[in-house]
């Protein structure tokens, strides 16, 4: 009985986890949806790529490789550069997982 109890305690931690990181993600998304769309569809300063439903491993990626270059140019990456700054990794985490869901 107790096991049972454990284990029910266990998938509800998880499955509020799961629905919190979903909401993090959305609101996360927020301030990218200035460029990119609330759908994620839009070419951001008409030079991006659609980023909506994009694997979670890619966004990943390029939000890191944003985040951790220093761009000096105006355009894109500096933009990105700046937005993404101050992300942490579970941040980034949330916003590529809300990103991903996004349909394409």
């Amino acid at each position: 009985m107790t096991q049972r109890i454990w284990i029910s305690f266990v998938i509800s931690l998880l499955f509020h986890s799961f629905l919190n990181a979903q909401e993090d993600g959305k609101v996360l998304y927020a301030q990218c949806a200035g460029c990119h769309g609330q759908d994620g569809k839009n070419k951001a300063f008409g030079r991006s790529g659609i980023i909506a439903g994009q694997s979670v491993k890619d966004l990943i990626e390029s939000i890191k490789f944003y985040r951790e270059s220093e761009f000096k140019a105006h355009g894109t990456s500096l933009v990105m550069a700046k937005q993404t700054k101050t992300m942490r990794d579970q941040d980034i985490n949330a916003v590529a997982q809300y990103i991903s869901k996004l349909p394409k």
